[in-house]
């Protein structure tokens, strides 16, 4: 039997179980309860929060099971997978799906029976119903906090820092000004407003006259965004309140819209949120109706009719996002050396035909000194995928000069473990006998402790084969998939004309799992 032992441990508690402890009572579980496992993987993800699924180690566990590598998963404790019960639920079905054993060794549930999989659900439900009790009394707390007018934590908005604020029995804290903060915002403002900017031409503006944020990078239409509507430094006008009502904000009750008289910053709190996107968590801004809008122990530095006239100024510079051109084939699979995905600019020539180029947005934004890439015609780099596509249709065995090698010490082969293991057997035989006729001997001592010292290079050994045996099996099911990839690249090439450029872009990402230009070379992984 084939198995993998799960171990994760949060950033936020360094009291919690240490992976190595995990993954240590796993093993005496598997020692206690199984005769020679086949394999033993350990898949680790140490520092992740059980809200988030999408963690390295979980994926690679997924990866290995959807691969058949894994007979059994067992983990110390339920809440190392999840707390969640429909996230729980979406990965035991997995497991039921590849016909996966699955056992927690703390809680003692083995799911092979219906009891046992009636208390694993118990156990999640429990779990998570401690999660969101504490999510609940923190959230509680923060509104509480921002009713009051206090800053909830987190990093200050532009043109503020924190200061504590003591108030006799508690302390607590709120925003003070930031002069240089100020002035370089309301530069940039002006310079939007005056100019009628939209956030593109900001962008590339602020690029061209060397502005940059206050950490010394390009500005991005994001950040500028979020810049300029970050509604703390406003005066809590009438206006304003009657602005955020109309949106569908939740306006406390002990902010009532006559005590809006100017004087305050405003406070929100629950502007952003976590929402899962294409299974992966993400931050953005929540909807305005889970806002919660308060005044602000703070003073403002705009006034109303400012923050009008910038969103007013987003309101005029709408356009469609409807693609006027057709999509080039690494779109959205190509990166840079330096990490990042690599973006498309278009370039109209005199005939009137255009061209298509693509650039790393890190040089684009902060300048060469933070990558030094520089663009690249689309259809160059294109083409270059296509003649390894060509390659890999005229000849199968092609496709393993593209698939990830890890490097292994040629010791650490399955059949070099083995026949090291046979000679240090045949030793400790030896010594054995050898001792059987020598018991009373001086030199007893020394045979056992010889036998002692092969006895863990043996069992070490053994760690080794059961780990080497494991990828090999995996290496053998990348080259499978591989060849299943390669089935869709002769579709692709065969059928090339009658695709459609979204088509064949989706085919490309489907099939490259790396793609990096360093500027000189295309490096291909499937």
């Amino acid at each position: 039997m084939n198995f993998g032992i799960y171990g994760r441990k949060s950033y936020f508690k360094d009291t919690s179980d240490s992976t190595q402890m995990q993954f240590s009572v796993c093993e005496a579980h598997i020692q206690q309860h199984f005769e020679d496992p086949d394999s033993i993987q350990y898949y680790e993800d140490d520092g992740f929060v059980r809200s988030n699924m999408d963690r390295p180690g979980m994926n690679q566990l997924r990866e290995d099971i959807s691969a058949g590598l894994i007979d059994c998963v067992i983990i110390y404790k339920i809440d190392r997978v999840c707390s969640d019960m429909m996230d729980f639920c979406t990965f035991y079905t997995f497991l039921k799906e590849h016909s996966v054993k699955f056992i927690t060794v703390k809680d003692g549930i083995d799911t092979t029976t219906p009891l046992g999989e009636a208390m694993m659900y118990l156990a999640v439900i429990f779990s998570g119903l401690e999660v969101q009790t504490d999510s609940l009394r923190i959230t509680d707390n923060m509104n509480h906090l921002a009713a009051k007018g206090f800053w909830c934590g987190g990093r200050p908005p532009l043109g503020y820092s924190i200061i504590p604020l003591d108030l006799g029995s508690k302390s607590h804290k709120t925003l003070t000004f930031n002069d240089e903060e100020i002035q370089y915002k309301n530069r940039l403002i002006d310079l939007f407003l005056e100019n009628h900017f939209t956030l593109q031409n900001m962008e590339t503006y602020c690029r061209k006259h060397g502005i940059t944020s206050l950490s010394g990078s390009f500005l991005s239409t994001t950040q500028i965004y979020n810049m300029f509507t970050s509604p703390h430094c406003v005066q809590n006008t009438a206006a304003m309140y009657d602005y955020f009502e109309a949106k569908g904000c939740i306006m406390d009750e002990e902010s009532p819209r006559e005590k809006w008289d100017g004087t305050h910053g405003i406070m929100v709190y629950g502007r952003t949120m976590e929402k899962k996107v294409n299974g992966k968590k993400r931050h953005m801004q929540a909807p305005p109706e889970k806002w919660r809008i308060s005044i602000g122990y703070h003073e403002p530095y705009m006034t109303d009719q400012r923050y009008f006239a910038i969103i007013g100024q987003f309101g005029h510079n709408t356009f469609s996002k409807a693609p006027k051109y057709d999509l080039p084939l690494l779109k959205g699979a190509l990166r840079c050396k330096c990490g990042r995905s690599m973006s498309m600019s278009r370039k109209k020539k005199v005939d009137g035909s255009v061209s298509t180029w693509y650039y790393c947005p890190r040089r684009m934004r902060a300048g060469a000194e933070a990558c030094d890439m520089s663009q690249i015609k689309a259809d160059l780099l294109d083409e270059k995928v296509l003649e390894v596509f060509r390659a890999i249709q005229h000849d199968p065995s092609a496709v393993k000069r593209y698939l990830k090698e890890e490097k292994r010490d040629p010791s650490d082969s399955t059949a070099n473990l083995r026949a090291a293991m046979e000679r240090c057997q045949s030793k400790i035989e030896k010594l054995t006998g050898t001792l059987a006729t020598n018991a009373g001997s001086a030199a007893a001592k020394y045979i056992v402790s010889e036998i002692e010292k092969l006895d863990i290079e043996y069992n070490s050994l053994r760690k080794k084969l059961l780990s080497a045996s494991a990828n090999e099996r995996r290496a053998a099911t990348h080259l499978k998939s591989a060849m299943e990839k390669r089935d869709e690249i002769i579709r692709l090439l065969d059928n090339f004309e009658e695709f459609s450029a979204e088509e064949r872009n989706e085919i490309a990402k489907e099939v490259l799992s790396e793609c990096v230009w360093d500027g000189e070379t295309l490096f291909i992984t499937l």
